[in-house]
């Protein structure tokens, strides 16, 4: 296991890449941490050994100037836990080891979500912890669950819907309302059809491509990128380290511009969700180590299919 120095070789790999690497890192260690199917509930103080071993072994083997570019992310899938007796304290690996708290937002702001899936309440309580502990935050996976237009949704949620109900307001305003009351300082949409995976065909999520839905789409536009809001979303181009400077020629200005561009599609969807990303696949990895080899670490969220 990573506590009894195990796969320190692999730590040693990470760090290595951390070093070499370019940009700005948000290393989300044991990413959702409290979701049952993953295993880290069976034993919550194994994960905060883990965190911490890595967190130190990586400060220890970084120069100072990848550990000025490295955040080390604690994330919760913001939704109810294995067991009434755990809580986020329960995962919690200490300050010292946390740069900033994540939090998944789903089908939470739904009205139909089910029980499992969690409320907004449960969102709210991932960002009241961070507030406690002082910490940035950032809404570190989402996607309107079942599709920006439900086509995956349960027959309980169709049930709901107002046939006319706008799908921005359904699930991108209430995204932004938590945002806004929280202050989250930043936002990783996952822009995909998911129904083209096989990984996560029939599993429930849906198309969230942005450019699905025309209303969406321009809707985006107006309130994320146009900077008319009243708050500013500073994209790819506003973070000093992430490989490359953006030429002011690919900015933004003109509200009337055609807007969806190859350029703005890898400054504001593609190249952040690699960064927050990419690098997370071996920690997640890494961490599935504290288990017993015979358990599963994949991902197994219930399906909300149509009947």
């Amino acid at each position: 296991s990573i506590c009894e120095k195990e796969l320190d070789n692999q730590i040693e790999q990470l760090i290595a890449y951390l070093e070499h690497s370019r940009a700005s890192i948000f290393l989300r260690l044991g990413y959702e941490f409290d979701n049952p199917s993953f295993g880290y509930s069976d034993h919550p103080e194994l994960y905060i050994l883990a965190f911490r071993k890595i967190v130190t072994d990586c400060r220890k083997g970084l120069s100072a100037e990848a550990q000025a570019r490295v955040m080390f992310v604690w994330h919760s899938w913001g939704a109810p836990m294995a067991s009434a007796k755990l809580n986020l304290h329960s995962f919690y690996p200490g300050d010292a080891y946390v740069d900033w708290i994540g939090v998944s937002i789903f089908q939470q702001v739904l009205p139909w979500s089910p029980p499992w899936g969690g409320q907004v309440s449960d969102v709210e309580n991932v960002l009241k912890f961070a507030q406690e502990h002082d910490k940035p935050t950032m809404i570190a996976e989402s996607t309107p669950f079942g599709g920006i237009e439900l086509k995956q949704a349960s027959k309980a949620a169709k049930e709901i819907m107002d046939a006319t109900s706008d799908p921005w307001d359904r699930w991108y305003g209430q995204v932004i309302g938590i945002i806004d009351k929280y202050d989250v300082s930043m936002w990783c949409y996952i822009n995909c059809d998911w129904e083209s995976q096989p990984q996560w065909h029939n599993v429930g999520f849906g198309e969230t491509r942005l450019a699905s839905n025309k209303e969406v789409m321009t809707k985006w536009h107006e309130q994320i990128m146009s900077g008319k809001s009243n708050r500013t979303f500073l994209h790819l181009g506003a973070l000093d380290n992430c490989g490359a400077t953006i030429a002011s020629s690919n900015l933004v200005t003109d509200s009337d511009e055609y807007w969806f561009t190859p350029d703005h599609f890898l400054s504001f969807i593609l190249v952040p969700f690699i960064v927050a990303s990419a690098a997370f696949f071996l920690p997640y990895y890494m961490l599935g180590g504290i288990r017993g080899r015979t358990k599963s670490t994949t991902r197994e969220r219930r399906p909300l299919l149509a009947d």
